[in-house]
């Protein structure tokens, strides 16, 4: 079955353009309320709409935030690493991360 984007992910996508992607077994169980609260407290500019992708057989869970600011935050608190929007795969392989692939 295919993912098809909504309208309002789409949209949102343009007003979150800082993407952190962190590994899956960071953000489960115990983990996942305490990135949820800590955003909360914070105020940080987290899309309510996230995304998962695959890179070399690990899943991660992507957050994207309004601000650069808030992203670097995030990251200093919980790690991950920085992902361009451009590195989503697109079409049958939209849950690929192509790493690397951006170029300023």
């Amino acid at each position: 079955m295919a993912q098809r984007q909504t309208r309002m992910e789409r949209a949102a996508e343009g007003r979150f353009p800082y993407w952190v992607a962190l590994l899956d077994e960071k953000c489960t169980g115990a983990n996942h309320e305490k990135i949820r609260e800590f955003c909360r407290v914070n105020a940080l500019t987290l899309s309510r709409f996230g995304a998962a992708v695959v890179w070399d057989k690990e899943w991660y869970q992507v957050f994207r935030f309004g601000r650069l600011e808030d992203a670097d935050r995030f990251m200093r608190e919980f790690g991950g690493e920085r992902m361009h929007p451009s590195e989503r795969g697109k079409g049958k392989r939209w849950a690929r991360w192509r790493k690397g692939s951006y170029r300023p």
